[in-house]
């Protein structure tokens, strides 16, 4: 039995889960790993991994399932106790399984890490690390918080056990996350467990993933809510832009205190980001949540 499982969900295909592969397998420290990789792309991905990664294990679904699907699917599969969930754009340094088990070891059953930009050479792709992950870059402060990076984290068998399948197949991992803390379980964030973002991004292209993932966030979330908590949210959609800026603004200037420069260039992408955010909830709580989720990629 491995010490560790990884799990990816493949949804963009090469070259990304090339090079995500590739760096999984510079790993030191002499952790023992599996690589679990649920496909749902069409394009010679599936011909590749099982060519050029043959310790992969790879489940190929020629229907489009959704990144949660894929996901649960890949943790029913998994040998270890320990589950680790990441991205096939994410770059894992090589002492990234070992500090997933340092922290395992000091008794913690989900664990959490930070994100830095793997993507640093166009304003367009920092506006996408900013929107996405202002919150989760360094510097920051371990120990107890409410939310993980889901594509940073990583589960004993026994958390993951106490959320139903349900839950794990159809709602994005916050949902998750907000299910364990109320059953008693910790989550706590480890600033040594580092993985980069790196994926290049149309403006085009991320506007309508913002949409579509902020839809099927909302449409998640109405689904849980009763009516008049529902049309709060829904009412209230239309100041999300705002509160979007303050915060990020907030993350990046007062307390991460990096890349000044970089943001202030990338702030008329955000804008329009967080409008297209704010849409897919206003869209999500008033419709649910659609076909969105098998388009978020």
């Amino acid at each position: 039995m491995p010490d560790v499982s990884v799990v990816i969900a493949s949804v963009n295909g090469l070259p990304e889960i090339d090079e995500c592969l590739s760096a999984l397998e510079r790993q030191q420290g002499g952790v023992d790993y599996e690589i679990i990789v649920a496909n749902r792309c069409q394009n010679g991905t599936a011909e590749h991994i099982r060519r050029r990664f043959p310790r992969v294990r790879l489940l190929d679904f020629p229907e489009q399932l959704t990144i949660p699907e894929l996901r649960a699917t890949a943790m029913a599969q998994a040998k270890a106790d320990i589950i680790v969930v990441t991205e096939d754009h994410c770059m894992a340094p090589e002492n990234w399984l070992l500090e997933i088990m340092k922290a395992h070891k000091l008794g913690y059953m989900v664990v959490g890490g930070v994100i830095e930009n793997g993507k640093t050479d166009r304003i367009i792709d920092w506006s996408v690390f900013f929107c996405e992950y202002s919150s989760a870059m360094l510097p920051i402060a371990g120990g107890e918080v409410k939310n993980i990076p889901g594509n940073n984290a990583a589960y004993k068998r026994a958390a993951l056990d106490l959320i139903d399948d349900g839950m794990k197949r159809n709602f994005w991992e916050s949902f998750l996350h907000d299910e364990l803390r109320k059953k008693g379980v910790k989550l706590v964030l480890v600033p040594s467990i580092v993985i980069k973002h790196k994926k290049e991004f149309g403006f085009f292209y991320f506007l309508s993933q913002r949409f579509h993932y902020s839809r099927s966030f909302a449409g998640m979330r109405r689904a849980l809510l009763p009516p008049a908590r529902r049309l709060y949210y829904l009412l209230a959609s239309p100041a999300l832009p705002f509160f979007m800026a303050l915060r990020v603004t907030r993350h990046v200037l007062l307390e991460k205190k990096r890349f000044y420069k970089e943001f202030i260039f990338s702030l008329p992408f955000l804008s329009v980001f967080f409008i297209s955010y704010a849409m897919g909830e206003f869209v999500g709580y008033l419709l649910g949540p659609g076909q969105s989720l098998k388009k978020v990629e």
